[in-house]
């Protein structure tokens, strides 16, 4: 089987920030990180790799910057695991680093008073690692406000976890269950 399972795509996240001063989008600077657990056959409704011999985890971070225009491009770079549990082993350990692009909006209030960000599909290609080369996509998420003060905000994982799916160029799909923190500094005053 192709090693394609070695190129697990990571977390892309960015922010497009709208200034309260009349709608104007702020540029931000970030750092995410976070775990995965991934999946070529998809999860259960108990949020169980519906078949662990083909699942692994994959670590990440990135960094990257979010223009006036809110589009964001970042790099950044992962390890993934062997997979694990019962069944056929599919997956070998790698290291991959990448580079995407993406946009997002950030919802201010919400019914608990916190902020969302509502992040959309990125597109992006591998740079180094067994897959280098090969072009990505990863579906939308959300990510949940936890805190911000003087031109720094942090976000998380929500409440509910989320599955995203990943598309590889060659054809290869697979889903992905994350943990994650973003934190944005504000590069305008």
């Amino acid at each position: 089987m192709k090693t394609l399972f070695g190129a697990c795509v990571l977390i892309s996240v960015g922010i497009g920030v709208a200034n309260a001063e009349g709608g104007k989008m702020s540029t931000f600077g970030y750092s995410s990180s976070g775990s995965c657990i991934v999946s070529s056959l998809g999860f259960n409704s108990k949020l169980e790799p519906i078949n662990p011999g083909v699942s692994w985890r994959t670590t990440f971070n990135a960094v990257g910057s979010i223009d006036a225009g809110g589009k964001a491009t970042e790099a950044g770079q992962s390890v993934d695991s062997a997979s694990f549990g019962a069944g056929p082993r599919m997956h070998i350990p790698a290291a991959n680093a990448y580079g995407d692009t993406f946009a997002a909006a950030l919802v201010e209030a919400n019914t608990k008073g916190g902020s969302r960000l509502q992040l959309g599909v990125a597109s992006g290609a591998f740079t180094a690692g067994p897959n280098v080369g090969v072009r990505f996509t990863i579906s939308s998420f959300e990510l949940k406000g936890w805190s911000g003060a003087d031109g720094i905000k942090t976000y998380g994982s929500s409440e509910l976890p989320s599955i995203q799916t990943v598309s590889l160029a060659d054809g290869a799909k697979f889903q992905r269950i994350c943990t994650m923190s973003v934190v944005l500094i504000s590069l305008q005053r």
